[in-house]
């Protein structure tokens, strides 16, 4: 059995990903990948002990580090103006609502992922004990990634070209591309 890599980090290129949608959407590809790979780490026990580590430690960094910049700019970026630009009670505001609620839910399921695989990053050798609880979280965490991301691909994400304005658009894409790459370490010349 064979791993698949893939870059967990963004482009340094900011243009590459132009703008919010889009990297909203490129969170949505890496999160499908993370969880496939864990998917493949649960029945992977034959593999060589370095690629199990390895495995692991790639699952626990992506959704330790890169999932919560994902949900921030759902939660902090773009729940705010979806909420400020649709009425109480319309179906997008609604699904929104849902998806802030949902990332808690996600959270306490992604926090046993990552104490298994950083279990498993430091013992390999455990594996065969600990395949079942990576399957059951994996399980878990695929049924509501599933409806999540279902939710916003379809109802929220389109709603966002519709309710938002180009300006809004363009503040979410440089307040995620702020998030990712902060600026505020950087030396200004002041006259």
């Amino acid at each position: 059995m064979r791993f698949i890599k893939i870059s967990e980090h963004p482009a340094k290129d900011a243009s590459v990903q132009s703008d919010a949608l889009e990297m909203l959407l490129g969170c949505h590809v890496r999160i499908r990948h993370f969880m496939q790979l864990g998917r493949t780490l649960a029945h992977a026990e034959f593999a060589p002990s370095g690629e199990i580590a390895e495995t692991a430690e790639a699952i626990s960094c992506y959704f330790s580090k890169a999932l919560p910049l994902h949900e921030a700019d759902e939660n902090e970026t773009l729940f705010p103006r979806l909420q400020a630009a649709v009425a109480e009670g319309n179906l997008v505001r609604e699904a929104a609502e849902t998806m802030v609620e949902q990332h808690k839910a996600i959270d306490e399921l992604v926090a046993d992922l990552l104490s298994l695989c950083d279990s498993l990053s430091q013992h390999p050798e455990a594996l065969p004990s600990l395949a079942r609880r990576i399957e059951d979280v994996t399980f878990a965490l695929d049924k509501i990634f599933d409806a999540h991301l279902k939710l916003e691909e379809t109802v929220i994400f389109p709603a966002i070209l519709e309710v938002l304005t180009s300006e809004q658009l363009e503040e979410m894409s440089d307040e995620m591309r702020e998030r990712r790459h902060p600026t505020g370490n950087k030396i200004h010349l002041v006259n």
